[in-house]
């Protein structure tokens, strides 16, 4: 069950990727996941209820951004791989970059969703006055 969008959404408001009907239901529901463990779970269906529209609307984008980015991006699966680290194929050789933190991990958040998500508050991490 789809809290925050659903496939009707997806498909003619925020026209995404196509994406199979049984993928679906699996992007959405970890997309989903993930935005609220974006937003440090200030984002629950409860609190979705009481938002504002301009709010509600932001966390819709955000999700479908999300199910976009995992969809291309090996699906349900980028949740539980490390990434590749490097391969071989004949004369071909890949050897994954790291990043600041020293990981190749690419990550599981889609950077488009979180700065949909910047002018709700839902991804201040910062202290209180």
């Amino acid at each position: 069950m789809s809290y925050y969008v659903d496939e009707e959404y997806y498909r003619t408001k925020y026209h995404g990727e196509e994406v199979d009907d049984f993928e679906f239901d699996k992007l959405c529901k970890m997309a989903e996941e993930l935005i609220e463990e974006m937003t440090l779970y200030r984002l629950t269906p409860v609190a979705f209820l009481a938002m504002p529209e301009d709010v509600r609307e932001r966390v819709r984008q955000a999700v479908c951004v999300q199910i976009d980015y995992l969809d291309a991006n090996g699906g349900a699966e980028m949740d539980n791989s490390t990434g590749i680290q490097s391969a071989t194929l004949g004369k071909f050789s890949y050897s994954g970059s790291t990043g600041t933190n020293g990981s190749t991990e690419q990550s599981r958040f889609s950077p488009r969703a979180e700065r949909l998500l910047w002018p709700t508050g839902l991804t201040y991490r910062g202290g209180r006055y």
